[in-house]
């Protein structure tokens, strides 16, 4: 993100544009949700929050990425990534965290889901799965020409905080990518918890 000349505010020097602290990131200026520093920043609070329930970390892929933006153009691959995220902040709740985590190009999305037992975060993992391939895309390829982008699909890697876990969210992230990465490896357009897919 491009800060550009800033304004004391305090004894902190803060962006021009936006009014915050310079090198502060909150949100993914591309998708409108929380990006990772902002996500991590808001996770560590939700679970301290809710350490007496469950959480549920649902780490997503949208598989293929590589292929839209081979096919149709960086920008047709912006719009998607803009559509997913629409996608997630309309079938989370509004206590639940989502947000960008490859930042700039990536194609992964964090969402925890706090207080929240794993029945219901598997229900979320699933609807989210079939919203996206439900969702019909329309963009512009490189070329200018109108086109259509369907059948999006995503691998997802869940994680389970349980009631007072002694675990850090680093600890419980990277479960959750050893499980996107067996959704992966499995042949995508899967959902996993650990080594189970399900």
């Amino acid at each position: 993100m491009h800060l550009g000349a800033g304004e004391e505010v305090g004894s902190e020097l803060c962006c021009a544009a936006c009014g915050q602290p310079l090198g502060y990131r909150t949100t993914d200026r591309l998708t409108g949700l929380l990006d990772r520093w902002g996500w991590e920043e808001q996770v560590t609070q939700a679970l301290a929050e809710s350490a007496d329930d469950t959480s549920v970390l649902l780490l997503l892929d949208l598989d293929h990425f590589k292929d839209i933006n081979d096919m149709h153009g960086h920008l047709a691959g912006d719009t998607v990534l803009q559509a997913v995220a629409t996608t997630l902040k309309t079938t989370v709740r509004t206590t639940d965290l989502a947000g960008r985590f490859g930042g700039y190009g990536g194609d992964e999305f964090l969402i925890l889901l706090p207080a929240t037992s794993l029945e219901h975060g598997i229900a979320v993992a699933r609807r989210i799965r079939a919203r996206l391939q439900d969702q019909i895309v329309p963009t512009h390829t490189v070329h200018g020409q109108a086109t259509v982008i369907t059948g999006l699909t995503a691998s997802i890697g869940m994680a389970v905080h349980g009631p007072h876990a002694n675990e850090t969210m680093t600890e419980l992230l990277r479960r959750a990518d050893g499980a996107l990465l067996h959704a992966k490896r499995t042949g995508r357009n899967r959902i996993a918890l650990g080594d189970d897919l399900i």
